[in-house]
């Protein structure tokens, strides 16, 4: 077993892994509500789609979207899921009865995202403040991705770094 071609792979797969993390998941997970602006409107369209996805390992699962636009502005505002085997997502069903009733809708989305066609979505209310999908619920899908794609490459990084440095690090601990 050659530990230096180990060590050398553990690097760079933990370096990616942290460089993913920063730039799929902190978007998201570091977003601030100060940084965000409120864009209103009655529904003027929403559709639940399911669609089946493949992983590059063959195995399969069913992907919920939940697609809707504002009569105010030209956004597709997009919520996605991944349900497993499941063929009905209920939480965004229930979100979508929720959406088809009469009434003004307000999303938050980043500021920045204004001119995006498909901005993240971050909270829907309705009516008077009703909230329908929080904060805190669109941001914690990323928490997750952000802390095991982080936690993935600290363990790669130090892999090399035990591998390179073990010498010095055992005499920085001997007493």
């Amino acid at each position: 077993m050659n530990k230096a071609y180990y060590a050398k792979k553990g690097l760079f797969v933990g370096i990616t892994s942290i460089i993913c993390s920063f730039y799929f998941f902190a978007p998201t997970f570091f977003t601030f509500k100060s940084s965000l602006i409120k864009q209103s409107g009655a529904i003027e369209f929403v559709k639940i789609f399911y669609s089946s996805v493949e992983s590059s390992r063959g195995s399969k699962s069913i992907k919920s979207e939940l697609k809707f636009t504002l009569n105010s502005t030209r956004n597709m505002y997009v919520l996605m899921k991944n349900i497993g085997q499941s063929r009905y997502n209920e939480r965004f069903e229930k979100l979508k009865k929720q959406l088809e009733k009469p009434g003004r809708v307000s999303v938050w989305i980043k500021k920045n995202q204004q001119t995006e066609y498909k901005p993240t979505v971050f909270q829907i209310t309705k009516g008077n403040n009703t909230v329908l999908y929080d904060f805190d619920e669109a941001k914690s899908q990323s928490r997750l991705g952000f802390l095991i794609s982080f936690g993935f490459g600290i363990f790669g990084v130090g892999l090399f770094i035990k591998h390179k440095y073990s010498t010095q690090i055992k005499k920085l601990f001997k007493v």
